[in-house]
């Protein structure tokens, strides 16, 4: 019988085990942002929700009604639910403000919330005027300390 004259290595040497991880770090690196990124952009997903259910609630109200509902406790619809990241106001159009022609709808991340780090989108606004909306957004998504607008980016088409 033959004997095998080098020992047989089981397991990974230390050098195999610093790559692989240095490896796994590169892609951790790569994968987290985008990661975030993501999940960001979904709950962007629950601030448009949370709007266009304030909007269908606002045309249901303005069929019983001669103006657009002032409080979203008018409209019973419980935007918190829809986007629990997000703070909904509603604002009359015009001077002095007035709901009889239309209104605002703003989404802004709850201060301090998951979603404050939202540098792109900080608003999300739906101006209804007339019939037709409007949608625009506000951010800072180079960090340059100045809002610009953002609509494009934040209000998919």
């Amino acid at each position: 019988m033959r004997t095998c004259s080098h020992p047989r290595h089981l397991g990974f040497s230390l050098i195999e085990l610093m790559v692989a991880l240095v490896v796994a770090g590169i892609l951790a690196a790569i994968a987290y942002p985008v990661y975030t990124s993501h999940v960001q952009r979904g709950r962007r997903a629950d601030a448009i929700n949370a709007l266009t259910a304030v909007m269908q609630a606002q045309e249901r109200y303005r069929g019983n009604n001669s103006a657009y509902a002032s409080t979203l406790t008018a409209l019973n619809v419980n935007v918190s639910t829809i986007a629990p990241l997000y703070s909904i106001t509603l604002a009359g159009i015009g001077t002095p403000a007035s709901f009889a022609s239309g209104y605002i709808a703003t989404a802004a991340p709850v201060a301090g919330g998951k979603q404050a780090s939202d540098v792109t989108c900080k608003t999300l606004v739906v101006t209804l005027q007339g019939a037709t909306p409007d949608y625009s957004a506000t951010g800072d998504p180079t960090n340059s300390g100045t809002d610009s607008d953002t609509t494009a980016q934040c209000w998919p088409r």
